[in-house]
């Protein structure tokens, strides 16, 4: 499933809290001041490995806040990091009892993996909670923006929902691309990461020189309340805990801390092992390193409204079946069954059904496009096909759209609508 900026409602949320400032830190002195020489040695402790560092300002006697932000800082330096730094021009200060609340403070949080235009990279907020004690600050608590409490703390900047917040995660690199990393409920990620190498030689070869990104992070998991909640998955309307997985774009952040709204700088997967126990790690992987690597040419012009969900979760499917007579076989099946059940209904599934009770069938028919595409004009011509699809929104009938019938005819040397009539022949065939 491809979900934008964290969840597609990144970017609103409640009311802003008001801001309080003063004479002072309008000039960049008093707390506010303090508080950025702080943040900006955090983030050379983060980059540099410095536990010691990272830790030094916080409230020793506060137990929950340090076993959290050493879990943190555990998991991120498992990362290759290329930019970490802090953003805190939208932030708000609200003094109470003795202390002081300021936010949002924005982490710009970029590893080598990610890519944005213009260097931009992604972020993840936070509210600080401080004290003054003489001449020093201390920061007594450190509150992650999530779904659950931003329209309380009146942020609209960036979710900091990334696993890294909630689990102890290994993280195993493999080659110079690619980062598998698991939770607790994760005890066979070497089994993914044995084949991880050459999937991806297989996926980039297929996808050739076209847009990607620089590496690909993937998340697994086999626990149910984290495959909801890594990336705010489950708040999307149309989430079901069965689905394979999710490929999650991160939108960049301005120097304001805000989000670009059409500008992204990474992309994440996220995977569920749960009810893939009998699935082979292969074609697991190579799954999902189709979405990783094709993620960056996906359209970002047109806001949330992305391209067709069959056409991204059914090229991920059919890349299952490059070389692999037996996967495409068992394709095959699923579609036939499909059609024997009544499922196939002349068009490709909807995105607002896509998820549901059929998802598997639904993902073997979205596989079928790209299958007969290949069958026409070759392997080539599929992928190319995949790609000017992921260029366009989704309008509820894409095979109807001009723009459709003119890749059909660039790409295929047939009309749209000869295309749709061979394809539904292929589908009752049995694909």
């Amino acid at each position: 499933m491809l979900l934008a900026g964290g969840l597609l409602v990144a970017g609103c949320g409640g009311p802003r809290r008001p801001t309080i400032q003063s004479e002072d830190y309008d000039s960049g002195s008093g707390l506010a001041k303090k508080l950025r020489k702080i943040l900006e040695r955090r983030a050379a402790a983060l980059k540099n490995g410095d536990e010691k560092g990272y830790l030094a300002a916080l409230d020793m006697s506060n137990d929950e806040l340090i076993r959290y932000e050493k879990r943190v800082f555990a998991n991120l330096r498992q990362f290759e990091l290329a930019d970490v730094r802090y953003i805190t021009e939208s932030m708000f200060e609200q003094p109470k009892d003795g202390e002081v609340t300021a936010g949002p403070i924005v982490r710009v949080l970029k590893l080598t993996a990610d890519a944005g235009p213009g260097d931009i990279a992604p972020g993840e907020s936070f509210v600080y909670r401080v004290r003054e004690d003489g001449d020093k600050v201390v920061v007594t608590d450190i509150i992650p923006v999530t779904m659950e409490n931003r329209e309380e703390l009146g942020v609209t900047t960036s979710l900091a929902d990334a696993p890294w917040h909630t689990d102890e995660l290994t993280v195993v690199q493999v080659g110079k691309k690619v980062w598998l990393v698991g939770d607790e409920s994760v005890t066979d990620l070497k089994r993914y990461a044995d084949v991880a190498e050459q999937e991806l030689r297989l996926v980039e070869r297929l996808w050739g020189d076209r847009l990607t990104y620089p590496g690909h992070v993937l998340f697994f998991t086999r626990d149910r309340d984290n495959f909801k909640e890594w990336f705010s998955t489950g708040y999307s309307d149309n989430f079901n805990p069965r689905n394979q997985g999710y490929q999650v774009r991160l939108r960049g952040v301005q120097k304001n801390g805000l989000e670009y709204q059409n500008e992204y700088a990474a992309s994440r997967i996220v995977v569920n092992l749960l009810d893939q126990q009998h699935s082979s790690p292969r074609f697991t992987i190579r799954h999902e390193l189709t979405h990783a690597v094709t993620a960056r040419a996906t359209m970002t012009d047109y806001g949330d409204w992305g391209p067709p969900i069959w056409a991204i979760e059914g090229f991920a499917r059919y890349a299952e079946t490059v070389g692999a007579p037996t996967r495409a076989a068992e394709i095959r099946a699923q579609v036939a069954a499909g059609v024997r059940a009544g499922r196939f209904r002349g068009a490709p599934p909807s995105r607002k059904d896509f998820y549901g009770e059929d998802i598997h069938f639904n993902y073997a028919l979205g596989s079928s496009v790209f299958s007969l595409a290949e069958r026409l004009k070759g392997r080539d011509a599929a992928v190319e096909l995949y790609a000017r699809i992921i260029e366009r929104p989704d309008s509820g009938s894409f095979f109807d759209l001009p723009i459709f019938d003119g890749m059909c005819k660039d790409i295929l040397g047939i009309s749209a609508d000869a295309f749709k009539r061979r394809w539904a022949g292929f589908v009752r065939n049995g694909a």
